[in-house]
């Protein structure tokens, strides 16, 4: 592990366009070994945070310390399609295996894994079908059923998707008992990005999401920050900054100690973290 050192001189926000939202410079932390290059899923977990590769890779969990060092790593009996986002609840956590860039997947699935010590067991697999999609041959990256974040709010399942078409994000609630059922939009924001990653807090009832622009190159990636209010988003005061970084961030975590933590793609640094407290972003007086 290759520790980086912080940057004393980063500026806690600096200008931006109006358009793009404030800019929030990120303090590196630590760059991950190549078995974890391709980070997808973020999350809490214990003393630090758990997290894992997407498609192409090994069926593996990564136990990482809050300095981002891998403690552990622990292999699933079960294969990784296309894992993108991670949730907790208690110690039960949650694989979304929703990667879909093509749009034909009929196998999409979450994922529920029982934890004991260091081991993780599958538990029956939750299906993901959407009420909406009735083509399963569409062009690549030309549709709205791939799906890269995965979180609790409150008592529910949020599974959140990444529209290729017009950069929204659509909100399906999932019902981990359920058996066959089909999933139906609840919600939709204009989040003017690619949504790969998100996590809730539920102090401040604060919905977070990360993500980045539909361009190749030049990549831009983003934070929102969206209250909860009986079980909705509230998007009209919603807040959004532009990352001082580039690049495909996927993963995005509250630590305990209230800054916010991202994952980012890559043979670079992998784990930035805020150097404001969330609740301090909230009551930003800029925005």
């Amino acid at each position: 592990m290759r520790l980086i050192p912080l940057l004393p001189s980063l500026l806690l926000l600096s200008g931006c366009v109006a358009a793009q939202g404030p800019r929030l410079e990120l303090v590196p932390v630590a760059g991950f070994p190549s078995r974890l290059a391709e980070t997808s899923g973020l999350a809490r977990w214990q003393q630090g945070f758990v997290s894992h590769n997407d498609s192409g890779n090994d069926a593996d969990l990564f136990v990482l310390d809050g300095e981002g060092n891998i403690t552990a790593q622990s292999a699933i009996a079960a294969g990784n399609r296309d894992w993108e986002d991670i949730a907790v609840r208690g110690n039960t956590l949650y694989l979304a295996d929703t990667g879909n860039n093509g749009g034909w997947r009929r196998d999409l699935h979450i994922l529920p894994l029982t934890a004991e010590a260091e081991h993780f067991s599958p538990q029956a697999p939750i299906p993901v079908r959407y009420a909406e999609q009735h083509n399963f041959q569409p062009p690549l990256y030309q549709h709205n059923f791939d799906a890269e974040a995965l979180t609790w709010v409150e008592d529910e399942l949020w599974l959140l998707t990444k529209r290729w078409l017009d950069q929204q994000t659509a909100i399906y609630k999932v019902r981990p008992t359920a058996e066959n059922t089909s999933l139906v939009e609840q919600q939709r924001l204009n989040t003017d990005m690619l949504v790969t990653g998100a996590d809730y807090d539920a102090k401040t009832r604060t919905l977070l999401l990360v993500g980045y622009s539909r361009n190749w190159f030049n990549r831009r990636a983003w934070l929102w920050l969206y209250p909860i209010r009986d079980g909705r988003v509230i998007e009209a005061d919603g807040r959004r900054w532009m990352l001082g970084q580039n690049g495909q961030f996927e993963g995005i975590a509250l630590g305990r100690d209230g800054l916010v933590y991202f994952t980012r793609e890559g043979s670079d640094i992998n784990l930035f973290r805020s150097l404001l407290l969330l609740e301090s972003l909230l009551i930003d007086k800029s925005r």
